[in-house]
């Protein structure tokens, strides 16, 4: 019988988008217990404690996001690489919102999460991390075939799933299998459903990118009524980030 396996990352806070997804999940009669968080749980959105609330109250596993990590240790910036000025802007918003909007009991959540877990099913070995297994900030994009050359030469997994990049792919790179499972709550793909990856594991293995649709008007006004950027709504409604 073949296995169903869920990855859903970068919720950032958007709690509708979320909510939909379990939605989805729960109509395709998925096992919470096969459903796992690949981080990023918060930041941009204006519902992280909701977010956080929902994963702790069905149990599901999940690693450590950039930022999850800044929020949930009080650090200055989420790691990311600082491109410009307006980058920052963007990124000290978001933390210095969601750190004040986040409790404290929700922080030593976030505290908890590991970096990175390899699981088994269907006789694979999948590597669960946020962005690769370099750094919970490292970016590895669809094209970057030198960079997952040398993640799969070191790679004892079969498979890797990872997110951080909000932009969904699967590649196969020397006989290991490379699967971005897009972003929950802030996709950049240009298509501003949420997303969310089901991995089956048969004869064959096979990754499958999920579409849901949410209303996102709400989320986007809950951000202009924020003291966080109103170009954080204008990624929602666009599906792609925005300079």
């Amino acid at each position: 019988m073949d296995k169903q396996i869920v990855f859903i990352s970068d919720i950032h806070g958007n709690m509708e988008a979320f909510k939909n997804v379990l939605k989805d999940i729960e109509q395709r009669k998925i096992s919470l217990e096969d459903v796992y968080c690949l981080g990023d749980c918060v930041g941009y959105g204006t519902r992280p404690d909701d977010v956080i609330n929902q994963i702790k109250e069905l149990g599901i596993t999940s690693i450590l996001g950039n930022y999850d990590e800044a929020v949930g240790f009080y650090l200055p910036t989420c790691g990311c690489s600082i491109e410009s000025v307006s980058d920052k802007h963007k990124t000290q918003n978001a933390l210095r919102w969601t750190v004040k909007h986040t409790s404290d009991e929700n922080k030593e959540f976030l505290r908890e999460f590991e970096e990175q877990i390899t699981i088994e099913a269907g006789g694979k070995r999948i590597l669960l991390t946020h962005a690769s297994p370099v750094s919970i900030t490292d970016y590895v994009y669809e094209d970057n075939t030198e960079k997952q050359e040398e993640i799969a030469d070191e790679l004892e997994e079969d498979i890797i799933v990872f997110g951080h990049t909000h932009i969904p792919y699967v590649k196969k790179v020397k006989d290991k299998l490379f699967i971005n499972a897009g972003s929950v709550g802030r996709p950049k793909d240009g298509d501003n459903r949420a997303c969310y990856c089901i991995l089956t594991i048969g004869e064959a293995v096979e990754a499958e990118f999920v579409r849901v649709p949410y209303d996102i008007e709400t989320v986007a006004a809950e951000i202009e009524e924020s003291e966080l950027l109103d170009s954080f709504a204008m990624v929602l409604r666009t599906g792609r980030d925005t300079k």
